[in-house]
């Protein structure tokens, strides 16, 4: 489910370097069901995240009881960012359901900070609650990628969708059972690619002349 880091160019975090809690593998996993009976309750649930700088467990608690009294129980035990002091945090997180067009029931969490439904909630590296991707402001890794990163990116996967070695200073042929039209197509956003990482290589060494 991620680990903690910063972004990968600076500034805040970033939703892959975060812990993240996504209400339809809770469903999933049987913790939210509306019960014939009435409410229903689990607990006893663990979700273990790992990361590069700590590890965490958080106990989950559900209460089930109509989409106006249901609510998940998140308990786990973090440590101060900014203090290194230790904290146990027992946050009660309210649910809110959704008729979809097409028949059923959707859950969702309301979270604490915005007040908005959302799917999933995060945790950063500084943070203490789990919290929509808005209040903590995440942005995704490749919002943080320059325009370089991301034509290189493009004209590795590129090279791959063709079957050559993005190693390779040659351009692939065209595989057997591919279209001429296809492979041209590819090709042209391939060579597209390539002259934005070329340009960005021909500015740096002109600054170093």
């Amino acid at each position: 489910m991620g680990g903690f880091g910063s972004g990968r160019h600076g500034g805040g975090p970033t939703v892959e370097s975060t812990f993240g809690i996504d209400i339809d593998s809770l469903r999933r996993h049987g913790l939210i069901r509306l019960g014939r009976g009435g409410c229903v309750i689990r607990g006893g649930c663990v979700i273990r995240f790992s990361g590069p700088y700590h590890d965490l467990d958080v106990e989950v608690e559900t209460h089930i009881d109509g989409p106006w009294n249901s609510w998940v129980r998140l308990k786990y035990s973090t440590t101060d960012y900014w203090k290194n002091e230790p904290l146990a945090i027992d946050d009660k997180i309210f649910l809110a359901t959704s008729r979809p067009p097409f028949g059923g029931l959707r859950w969702w969490f309301v979270c604490p900070r915005s007040n908005r439904k959302v799917r999933k909630l995060y945790l950063p590296l500084d943070g203490r609650h789990f919290w929509s991707r808005r209040a903590y402001e995440l942005a995704y890794a490749s919002q943080r990628e320059t325009k370089y990163d991301r034509a290189l990116r493009r004209a590795r996967k590129l090279t791959l969708k063709l079957g050559g070695d993005p190693a390779d200073d040659e351009y692939p042929d065209k595989p057997k059972r591919m279209r001429w039209t296809t492979y041209n197509r590819l090709m042209d956003k391939l060579v597209t690619a390539d002259e934005r990482t070329e340009h960005r290589h021909v500015v740096f060494e002109a600054a170093l002349s």
